[in-house]
């Protein structure tokens, strides 16, 4: 995601609670970085939607960002004051958006809560190895040497050997991962181009394959390191995917055991549906 759309994105929250709050600088700490018909912007407004900003995104570009920021927090400002001038929060469809937003932070808030107590590193880890299974694919770990033409790359196939592909992939491959001999890692078939893909699986391990893979890209030699009929990834990379399993998980039993624990009753009459029990999560 480009940065200046994440910073779309942060200002789009703030907007949002500042119009709930008109303004909020009583709440805000810090340096004053500008003011805005008299009102004061602190430095805190700018640190909050700074930390909404991945660390990778800021690394050499945090002034930068943080000017962005700035200016987007006074365009917030100037709206805020607008939004008091004109008295906006007596709007009836002003108190009906502000409502159903509240509703929906208290739902995130409880739901948060819930699963920050029951999704844990352990529980994560007891479901990796619970689905091992089923977290397993077909796999190749393979490298590559990326070059401009045809004839580049049979110059290359010529002489490399799996010994030296990694000398060559440094010297010659204009592939990004050149600095690391070329090395693409394990994959699935349908993580890469399907030519790509269809050599490096056909390929015996250990040896490079015989001609050149043309793709938009350019020419790849490929080294094929291994296969794995039943690969499992490492915890780290399905972390999140677990994560996010779990996670609905909880919500699902959460909401199922608050409906059981509730007395509902429809004004039609009709009976309120049966629940069925809480889906075990993954032990702590």
């Amino acid at each position: 995601m480009k940065i200046n759309k994440l910073i779309a994105l942060t200002g789009g929250v703030a907007l949002a609670a500042m119009l709930a709050a008109c303004g909020g600088e009583q709440q805000s700490t810090g340096a004053t970085l500008a003011t805005v018909n008299g009102m004061a912007v602190k430095e805190s407004r700018i640190t909050e939607q700074l930390a909404q900003i991945p660390q990778t995104l800021l690394q050499g570009r945090e002034a930068e960002i943080r000017k962005q920021l700035l200016d987007r927090v006074i365009d917030q400002e100037l709206v805020a004051q607008e939004a008091k001038r004109l008295n906006v929060e007596k709007d009836a469809d002003y108190q009906q958006r502000l409502k159903m937003l509240t509703l929906q932070l208290q739902a995130d808030a409880v739901m948060a809560r819930k699963i920050s107590e029951s999704v844990t590193d352990a529980s994560i880890q007891t479901a990796y190895e619970a689905r091992r299974a089923q977290l397993a694919f077909p796999a190749v770990k393979a490298k590559h040497i990326l070059v401009a033409s045809e004839a580049a790359a049979n110059a290359i196939i010529a002489i490399v050997t799996p010994q030296n592909f990694s000398e060559l992939a440094r010297e010659r491959s204009t592939s990004p991962n050149s600095s690391d001999g070329g090395e693409l890692g394990w994959f699935r078939r349908e993580a890469m181009i399907p030519a790509f893909a269809r050599v490096a699986f056909s390929t015996p391990v250990g040896t490079v394959a015989p001609t050149p893979v043309k793709t938009e890209f350019g020419y790849h030699v490929i080294l094929v390191e291994d296969r794995n009929d039943a690969y499992v990834p490492p915890l780290e990379q399905v972390a999140g995917q677990l994560r996010e399993e779990l996670a609905q998980t909880v919500v699902q039993g959460y909401l199922a055991d608050l409906r059981r624990a509730a007395t509902i009753s429809y004004a039609d009459g009709s009976a309120a549906p049966v629940v069925s029990p809480t889906a075990p999560v993954a032990a702590q």
